[in-house]
Order: structure tokens, then C-alpha cells, then sequence
């Protein structure tokens, strides 16, 4: 193969450090490319070991826990179930991890915002809670014993989120709609191919049988059983009591993280895994602009900055003081106009966004 050639397959697919690695580089040998956009990773997030461990056992769980709903759904198919019980069990995720190219931008997105959600929860246990609501007082929510259940219902589902597991563990696919279904097909292409290579006869009818299958666990799903949906829902629930202005620093400083998204959302006007997404993975001049957008002050971006550091362990010292400063020259026109641009629909600013692009070349 010539230096110069385009690597291309699983053997590149799993250690692909970043989509730039290919754009402008057509006379540059890919390995070096590669080196490059590890060495010189530009202002492209760090991806740290602990967010890729954990968005690959959000991965692989919510994998797990498709694959065993499909294997148990085949009663309608007993010529396929009984293929499937003479295959490896872990299937889906093995096939996956040798064709990473199977998951679609949008789910493998989606799973990385999650395991940065995860992060934020895990290093804080309840003593932690508890010693910060007698310094700092508790939330409203424990004043409105209405909202009992909704604060019940976060706490489980943060718990299945944080819940000690490996890989394969099975972990409950509390997705969106849309990344459920992608996932979810995905499982199933997996399985039905694996089935069909054992099956001497009747092979032709395993994709009618997986497809009636994932129309049932589509028709079931629940989307709003995930904690980011629960936050949301408890701030409804608590109406006018959501606005109170030193809420969000006061859910903040109780790491009660979801909360907090939950409620910038609110304010801010706008979808909260947008929020979550821009607050763990988006830029820094992203967060400085959520931040003024809330009314933080310079030590309230500060503040937020250190909160994110078990996602963001770039957010050294020396950075949180650069960054301060740049916070400082933010002006509020500024500020107003570019909220107003984020608050418009993601498919619609990313096509803004390319033909600008494509328009400046």
C-alpha cells in the first residue's frame, strides 16, 4: 500500500483520533496526519481516557440491554431463536467493536454527552450532598413534598447511570427516541446476520422476524426515563419556585448537576441536552457564553469552570485564570446575539454554517 493511500476499515475506524485528520491533508502520509492530530489536537476537546471508558460502557450496555430484549422477543421465530442460542452471547457489542463504522455520528454522540453526565455524578456520594445542604441550605425542593416523586424518580435514574457494571453489563437504553431507534436497528442488523450465517434453511425470513421485533421495543420505549428528562420534569413540577435567581448556583454548588442543566435551560430557552452538550463537550467559548447568558459573574464562571473539571481536565489553574480574563471582555450585545443564534434549530445553523463555509472557500 502506497504512504500516500487513504487508510480505510475497522483496523483505522477504532483509533481515528479526529474527522480532520483527512481535510487538507491529501499530501500528507496518513500516519503522520494521525500523529499530528494527536500531537496538535487544534481546539478540539480532550477526549481523556475516563470519557472514552465511560461512553464505551454506556456503549456496550445499552447494547447488551437491546440485545437481550431482541433474543427474548423472538417467540414468533423459533427457527431464529434457536440460531441465536448456538451464537456467542455478548454478540452485538463484539461485532460493533470490530465495525465501529456501524454506530452513527448522532448515537455516538449522544452516548459521549451521557458518560460526561456520569462523570459529573460519580466522584460526589450522598454524604457529599448532605454536608453541602446543611452549609449552604437546602433546595426548594425539599420545602414541596408534591414534588417528592420527581425528585424519587431523578435520583433512581441517575442512579442507573451510575450503577458499577463493565462493558457488557446490560444497562437500560433510556435514549431519546431517535438514538433508541438507531441503536436498536443496529442491534438487530447484528444479530440477524449472525443468525442467518447458521441457519441451513429459512434464512430468508430472519429480517421479516427482527423487523417485527424492533417495531415492538420501538413501540414500548420510553424516552422521558432518563435523568436528563426526569430534571426537566422536576423543574416543571416546580413552576414559579424554578426562577428564583441563586437556584442555579445553589444547585451548583450541591452538585446536583442535572438540576442545574435543567434549570439553565429554563431560563435560557432552551433544550437541555443542548445545554448539557455545550457545558461538557462544546468549546470554552461556548461555556463563557452560557455562563453570561445566566448572569454569572466573573467568580461564577470560575466557580463553573472548577465544577467541570472531571470532565474537563484541561481546566488547569493556570487555564481557569486565561479564561477568566476573556470572560471579562465579553460584551452583552455580543453575548445576545450569539445566544440567539444557538437558540435556533441544530439542523438549520449547521446548514447556515456550511454554506458559510462553503461561500468563504
Amino acid at each position: 500500500m502506497s504512504a500516500y493511500s487513504s487508510h480505510t476499515g475497522t483496523a483505522m475506524a477504532g483509533s481515528w483520533p479526529m474527522a480532520r485528520v483527512m481535510a487538507g491533508m491529501s499530501a500528507v502520509p496518513v500516519t503522520h496526519a494521525i500523529d499530528l492530530a494527536f500531537f496538535f489536537p487544534a481546539d478540539a476537546p480532550v477526549r481523556h481516557d475516563a470519557l472514552i471508558a465511560e461512553t464505551r460502557r454506556h456503549l456496550g450496555g445499552c447494547i447488551a440491554a437491546v440485545e437481550m430484549a431482541l433474543r427474548l422477543s423472538m417467540d414468533h421465530a423459533p427457527g431464529v431463536s434457536a440460531a441465536l442460542d448456538r451464537c456467542a452471547d455478548p454478540l452485538a457489542w463484539p461485532m460493533v467493536r470490530a465495525q465501529p463504522s456501524l454506530l452513527a455520528p448522532g448515537l455516538l454522540a449522544h452516548m459521549q454527552m451521557r458518560a460526561g453526565v456520569t462523570l459529573m455524578l460519580r466522584p460526589f456520594g450522598q454524604a457529599d450532598i448532605e454536608q453541602a445542604e446543611e452549609a449552604d441550605g437546602p433546595l426548594p425542593t425539599s420545602d414541596h413534598p408534591e414534588l417528592g416523586d420527581a425528585v424519587s424518580a431523578l435520583a433512581l435514574a441517575e442512579g442507573r447511570w451510575l450503577m458499577p457494571g463493565g462493558e457488557v453489563q446490560p444497562m437500560r437504553p433510556d435514549l431519546p427516541a431517535e438514538h433508541f431507534a438507531e441503536l436498536v436497528w443496529t442491534v438487530a442488523a447484528c444479530l440477524a446476520t449472525a443468525a442467518q450465517r447458521i441457519m441451513a434453511d429459512g434464512g430468508d425470513a430472519v429480517p421479516a422476524a427482527f423487523e417485527r421485533a424492533v417495531w415492538k421495543l420501538l413501540a414500548d420505549h420510553d424516552e422521558g426515563a432518563g435523568p436528563i428528562a426526569q430534571a426537566d420534569r422536576l423543574v416543571r413540577q416546580m413552576g414559579e419556585a424554578a426562577d428564583a435567581p441563586d437556584l442555579p448556583g445553589k444547585a451548583l454548588e450541591q452538585r446536583r448537576f442535572l438540576l442545574f442543566v435543567a434549570l439553565a435551560a429554563r431560563r435560557l430557552r432552551m433544550d437541555s441536552v443542548q445545554v448539557t452538550d455545550m457545558l461538557l463537550l462544546g468549546p470554552l467559548s461556548d461555556l463563557a457564553l452560557l455562563c453570561r447568558a445566566l448572569g454569572g459573574s466573573d467568580g461564577d464562571y470560575r466557580h463553573l469552570m472548577m465544577a467541570l473539571r472531571p470532565v474537563r481536565p484541561a481546566l488547569t489553574d493556570i487555564v481557569i485564570v486565561a479564561e477568566a480574563d476573556r470572560y471579562q471582555a465579553m460584551s452583552d450585545p455580543q453575548v445576545e446575539a450569539a445566544m440567539q443564534a444557538l437558540r435556533t434549530p441544530a439542523t438549520f445553523r449547521a446548514k447556515l454554517d456550511h454554506l458559510r463555509a462553503v461561500s468563504a472557500a
